[in-house]
């Protein structure tokens, strides 16, 4: 694998990794994090009212980007391979690059969405995007390559 795809993915897994520390945090950080990140306000609101909707959701959303960056990770071959890794590259890159692309037509019609942390937001999502994307492509190299090495073996 080259070292241009190798830095694409291992940065995927780090912002997903880096997104769920943050979502971590906001539970201990309180409504303020909440609202800095752009929680709807029912998710500002549970937080500085103590009840579960804002930390439980902030859990689960911390355990799916720690599960985006185990399947990049997977994809380096870092950690074993993951069930139906290429179906889930594959859907974690189409999540991202949405999310990515899809602030320009919303702004229009809410331009309230027109301001730094949107932006960057979306710079970093495609980001994400782009290193799953190329991590569905390199291990569909690592699987086609496996299957000759796996033919050629029988075949003898």
């Amino acid at each position: 694998m080259k070292k241009h795809s190798i830095a694409w993915i291992y940065l995927a897994g780090v912002i997903a990794l880096i997104g769920a520390a943050i979502h971590l945090a906001a539970i201990f950080s309180g409504a303020g994090w909440y609202r800095f990140f752009g929680a709807p306000p029912l998710i500002v609101e549970s937080a500085r009212s103590g009840t579960l909707l804002a930390p439980v959701g902030a859990m689960l959303i911390a355990a799916l980007m720690g599960l985006c960056a185990a399947y990049a990770f997977s994809a380096l071959g870092l950690i074993r391979r993951m069930p139906l890794l290429r179906l889930m590259l594959a859907g974690m890159a189409s999540v991202c690059l949405v999310r990515s692309f899809v602030l320009l037509p919303l702004s229009i019609f809410h331009p309230e969405l027109r301001n730094t942390f949107e932006v960057v937001a979306a710079v970093v999502w495609g980001l994400a995007g782009m290193g799953f994307l190329v991590g569905y492509y390199h291990s569909r190299l690592v699987t086609t390559k496996n299957a000759a090495v796996n033919a050629a073996v029988n075949a003898v």
